[in-house]
């Protein structure tokens, strides 16, 4: 099987980080030579280093914009030329060309859906998710869904039935966070005091993730734990507002930048936040769980999923940021409580969310379409 994996680009950010983990994962399969497209090189971060070190081939598009004719021309060239047999396609831009390769090869398309729903405040917003809503419908082999969330929500939003998408959940390389034991020496290396409490939440910078609710909880949790910190790692577009906004707060926030050390970081730490207005299937959550780090979370979207609320962590309400506040000092407070949920999440985390079994679930899935081809 010739698989071409396609997403816009390579910035830091969640499902990016997951198709660069899981493409080596394809090539220990038997049978199975994973390539990768990209529609451009305009966003790339270290991400685009660490998949060059794994030695697959990657292709890119040079593509302007969505609607660029050359571009499209080079990718069914492309599937043409390296006689691809399916592609998966894994973010909005890749999977609206994904549609035009389905609609004029024939090649089986197989679209993931890493996001509840589309943005649509403005204009353009607005007609791109109503494009993809129809590609996913009416251009696509199946459906991929990170989590039965967004399998069930997608149903509902276009009329999909459920037999034509398939939740399959993300996976991360749980050794590379299992860092516990090293946790001192890691923070003596990054400078952290070790009667430092700290709070780390790994998210971009954008609308969305819910850092003006985790702001608003700093306060109460500063009061209750008064050597709590709080440690923001990720990039993004709102970098300068939040800063402006986390002033008032002092030295209980710090910002970190993007950084390459998450699974040191995490170890670091004593408990993970992530305050979001919607999610899919955070990576971050999982990864938190491979730390054994327990986390305290929104209920939205497919983080129940991962999070067993009052045995791997605690939910919380969206926006409701004094039980973000109360849920992080009951774990900081009482240590013990914070290393067993820890440990079950670890447990969880394991068994469910591993590289191999993603990498092999969507290679299942993609035999299949192509015997029904």
């Amino acid at each position: 099987m010739r698989l071409l994996l396609m997403i816009s680009g390579l910035p830091f950010a969640g499902a990016e980080r997951s198709l660069v983990s899981v493409l080596p994962y394809f090539r220990k399969i038997e049978g199975v030579t994973p390539f990768l497209c990209t529609l451009n090189t305009w966003r790339d971060s270290s991400l685009a280093g660490e998949f060059a070190r794994t030695g697959i081939q990657r292709f890119d598009l040079d593509a302007k914009r969505l609607v660029d004719p050359p571009a499209w021309r080079r990718f069914l060239s492309l599937l043409r030329d390296e006689r691809i047999d399916i592609v998966s396609t894994q973010d909005q831009y890749s999977n609206l060309f994904g549609a035009l390769a389905y609609w004029a090869s024939r090649t089986p398309i197989v679209m993931s859906r890493h996001v509840m729903q589309e943005p649509a405040d403005t204009m353009r917003e607005a007609v791109r998710a109503k494009l993809m809503l129809l590609a996913l419908r009416y251009g696509s082999s199946k459906v991929i869904a990170v989590s039965e969330a967004v399998r069930r929500n997608l149903a509902q939003q276009n009329g999909s039935p459920l037999s034509r998408i398939e939740t399959i959940y993300n996976g991360i390389d749980v050794k590379r966070f299992a860092l516990m034991d090293q946790r001192e020496e890691i923070r003596r290396k990054m400078g952290w005091s070790p009667d430092q409490s700290i709070v780390i939440m790994v998210a971009v910078l954008r609308r969305g993730k819910g850092h003006e609710v985790l702001f608003e909880a700093v306060p109460s949790l500063v009061r209750a734990v008064p050597r709590a910190h709080v440690k923001l790692v990720g990039g993004g577009e709102l970098n300068d507002s939040l800063r402006e906004q986390a002033a008032g707060l002092g030295d209980a926030v710090e910002f970190l930048g993007e950084r390459a050390d998450v699974p040191e970081l995490l170890a670091a730490s004593d408990v993970l936040v992530l305050p979001s207005w919607s999610e899919a299937l955070p990576t971050v959550l999982i990864e938190a769980g491979a730390a054994s780090l327990p986390v305290v979370a929104t209920d939205v979207g497919g983080t129940a999923e991962i999070v067993t609320s009052g045995e791997t962590g605690y939910l919380v309400p969206p926006g409701d940021s004094s039980a973000m506040a109360a849920n992080l000092v009951k774990l900081l407070q009482d240590p013990e409580r914070a290393r067993r949920m820890g440990a079950a999440a670890q447990e969880r985390i394991a068994s469910r969310f591993s590289l191999e079994r993603q990498a092999q679930s969507m290679v299942s899935l993609f035999n299949r379409i192509l015997g029904e081809a």
